[in-house]
Formats: structure tokens, C-alpha cells, sequence
């Protein structure tokens, strides 16, 4: 009979390290009520034109202990304990808890492209994000408001 596996201390440590840092990079837009229409998403730091939004990620089941939050950035580790209160119990979490793509407000003046997931302009921190449904092939059938 084979033992299962049990990851050593060395083990453990790198993939939360791995974790840390991942969480940190790729944590920087949110859900919050929006002045365009009801919820939207808004950038949690200042980005750059070009940068990547992974705005349409699938979640990703994390085991990070509570006790390693202190090493994520301030905005990320608010947000996610927002979501996950049961950390500080030692729950695994999900990150992102859902398509951030689903929560795009639409604007002529857009700072964002879904094709490509990237900025199209520079964005501050508090800014909202939002692109332009127009793209979308055959938006008038589901948007129809765009074409008044």
C-alpha cells in the first residue's frame, strides 16, 4: 500500500510564494456600482495602455493560509477576504469569482478592447473600464439601444 502524498514545508512554502506573487499581479480590477449603469468594473491601480486585463479568466481554486496575507498588496488582500471571509478559518478560495467581462459597461469614449483583452489607453486607479459593444458581431439584436 502507498502513502499518500504529503508536500514538505520547502514544497508548501514555494507554492504560496507562487501564489503571492501571482495574486499580486494579476488582481487589479473589481466589481463596484457604476455612474453608466448599475455595476461596472474598475481598475484597482493605475495600468498602462496595452496592459492585459485577463478580464475573462476562468477562476482558480488557491490554498493560501490567512497568515500569509500580510505579503499580498493592501487592494488585493481587501478584496479577496471580501469575497472569502472563511480564509482567516482556513478555506481555499477562487480567484476571480466570476467573468469580469459580464460586468463591462458599454462607452463611446471605451478604454478597453475585448478582443484582445488588452488597455487601450491608460487608466487610474477608481477609473472604470468599459469597452464598446459595437464590436460584437451583430450587437444590434442584443443591444439595440446603440442604434437609436
Amino acid at each position: 500500500m502507498t502513502k499518500p502524498f504529503k508536500p514538505s514545508k520547502k514544497h508548501k512554502e514555494t507554492k504560496w510564494k507562487e501564489a503571492i506573487k501571482l495574486l499580486n499581479e494579476i488582481v487589479k480590477i473589481k466589481i463596484a456600482p457604476s455612474p453608466i449603469n448599475g455595476v461596472g468594473v474598475f481598475a484597482m491601480r493605475d495600468m498602462k495602455k496595452g496592459e492585459a486585463l485577463n478580464a475573462d479568466a476562468i477562476p482558480h481554486a488557491f490554498d493560501l493560509p490567512f497568515s500569509k496575507f500580510k505579503e499580498l498588496k493592501p487592494e488585493v488582500r481587501e478584496l479577496i477576504l471580501g469575497h472569502w471571509p472563511q480564509i482567516i478559518n482556513g478555506s481555499h478560495f477562487l480567484y476571480p469569482v466570476t467573468k469580469m467581462t459580464a460586468f463591462m459597461n458599454h462607452s463611446d469614449n471605451y478604454n478597453y478592447d475585448s478582443k484582445t483583452d488588452k488597455l487601450i489607453k491608460d487608466v487610474k486607479a477608481g477609473e472604470e473600464i468599459t469597452e464598446n459593444y459595437k464590436t460584437i458581431q451583430n450587437y444590434e439584436k442584443v443591444f439595440a439601444w446603440l442604434t437609436k
